[in-house]
């Protein structure tokens, strides 16, 4: 593990466009987790503090802005041919993007903010349908350049602060698996100890 954390920090500047890459092929529709790479990206700040945090972070902020703009321009270009793509049709309905279009008219960049933390394709459907109800661009960039923000900042601290807390985070795994097991030998030995004394009393009835 260490020579592990070792690598990764001498190779860090790597790591960075490695993971800026990932967040553009997310915003394609890839099964990437974009949290899962965030979280990531904080982690490894955490760790390779020989590194500026700062530039890290706005790289990925930027990675996963822009990624949303891809997602954008394929329900702007390719419209309501989306419903019938393989790629895109398991999760882009078009009950589900009217639904969306309700909640812009409803909420505005509310639905932005709670829409950004919310994974598993919802994400990308949101910036999808955003093309495809064709809303002015640069009023999806406002929106989401303010919900982006907010959501990858969240998710980088996340993976920062594990980092800066690994030993404790590992100790509190260690004391977890230990008080687990006792748990299972007592769960065990209190089900033989019954499944006996049931035993012995069928036996002398």
């Amino acid at each position: 593990m260490e020579s592990l954390l070792i690598y990764t920090c001498q190779n860090a500047l790597v790591a960075h466009w490695i993971i800026f890459g990932l967040l553009m092929l997310a915003g394609l529709n890839f099964p990437l987790s974009e949290d899962i790479l965030v979280i990531t990206a904080g982690y490894i700040a955490g760790q390779c503090p020989s590194h500026s945090v700062v530039s890290f972070y706005l790289l990925i902020y930027v990675g996963c802005w822009v990624s949303a703009w891809e997602a954008y321009w394929l329900g702007r270009l390719l419209g309501p041919k989306l419903y019938h793509l393989p790629w895109f049709k398991r999760f882009i309905t078009p009950e589900k993007m009217q639904k969306l279009n309700t909640y812009y008219e409803k909420f505005g960049i509310w639905t932005f903010i709670v829409g950004r933390f919310i994974p598993g394709g919802i994400r990308n459907a949101l910036f999808m349908s955003s093309g495809l109800v064709k809303m002015p661009f640069h009023t999806f960039m406002i929106r989401d350049s303010i919900s982006c923000l907010l959501s990858s900042s969240v998710l980088f601290v996340i993976g920062y602060s594990f980092a800066q807390n690994l030993e404790l985070l590992l100790s509190y795994a260690k004391t977890y698996h230990l008080v687990l097991l006792l748990l299972i030998v007592v769960a065990s030995l209190t089900t033989t100890c019954v499944i006996l004394i049931k035993k012995r009393m069928k036996s002398t009835v």
